[in-house]
């Protein structure tokens, strides 16, 4: 069912200071309603619109073939590269769809196994409109790392451990407390030492610390990959990975885990823009 247009009545009626601007107010709503009407057409739901961590970024399904999705429009040409495939940029092309996505499947090998390994690095190449060739780390990568010996660039990682490596979820998350207790939490600061604190070190030391004072909730910093460690992870650089300087995202897994375990809730502190 297509979005009502906008009567502009109704927004005078609000409030006859808005006269002048009518047409914009309209104009704007009637984009809104494009958007609204076309994703509806395509997606469904708003709900499954929102959940574009199952569609973008590199997903492997049951039979360990890759898809992998990127949005990037104004893109000539797109090849997926990185250790697999000798950073190559010829061997694996993407295909652009009416919407600016880019896709391409990359199947199993012949014995079976995932064609990219577990923890390889990884990139985008794209050929912009000007002609110029450049390389991108994936939006929606799950893990990124750095050598600040060798380097302060970011190194995307192509996360898919094996079975025995994947840390398992024993515990339901925790029922929603009618008074709000939140503990704010940040993994990298929560050591009395002069270094960055580990998942593993919070989950041993600092959980039962907070459970024993009675908190219900822990609010997380820092937990988005950042560029700056003083930032306190304000400074984001991969919204989808887990920052790495912490450990793996398993041992990120096994914190929040162990916190339901406890009866406690998670909150991420999730920063869109520090400007």
């Amino acid at each position: 069912m297509s979005t009502k247009s906008l009567d502009h009545k109704g927004i005078t009626g609000i409030d006859g200071y808005l006269e002048p601007d009518v047409p914009n107010i309209i104009k704007h709503y009637d984009l809104f309603r494009q958007w609204k009407d076309t994703i509806q057409e395509h997606e469904g739901r708003y709900n499954n619109f929102t959940k574009g961590y199952l569609k973008f970024g590199l997903n492997v399904g049951t039979n360990r073939q890759v898809v992998y999705r990127e949005w990037a429009p104004n893109a000539q040409e797109a090849n997926l590269i990185g250790d697999f495939n000798k950073w190559s940029r010829s061997s694996h092309p993407m295909v652009k769809n009416d919407f600016g996505v880019w896709e391409i499947i990359i199947p199993p090998t012949s014995t079976g196994e995932c064609a990219i390994p577990h923890d390889s690095k990884i990139k985008i190449s794209m050929v912009t409109p000007s002609g110029q060739h450049i390389k991108r780390l994936p939006t929606w990568i799950k893990c990124v790392t750095h050598d600040l010996s060798v380097s302060p660039v970011y190194d995307a990682r192509f996360w898919n451990p094996p079975e025995s490596q994947k840390y398992k979820i024993k515990n339901a998350r925790a029922p929603q407390p009618r008074d709000a207790k939140i503990y704010e939490a940040h993994v990298g600061i929560s050591t009395s030492e002069g270094r960055v604190g580990m998942y593993k070190e919070f989950t041993q030391n600092i959980l039962p610390r907070i459970k024993k004072l009675g908190y219900n909730i822990i609010q997380m910093m820092a937990i988005m990959e950042h560029a700056y460690h003083a930032s306190f992870g304000y400074q984001v650089t991969s919204f989808f990975a887990a920052s790495s300087r912490y450990s793996s995202p398993e041992d990120l897994k096994e914190l929040i885990d162990t916190t339901h375990g406890m009866g406690l809730n998670v909150l991420l502190d999730i920063v869109h823009s520090h400007a």
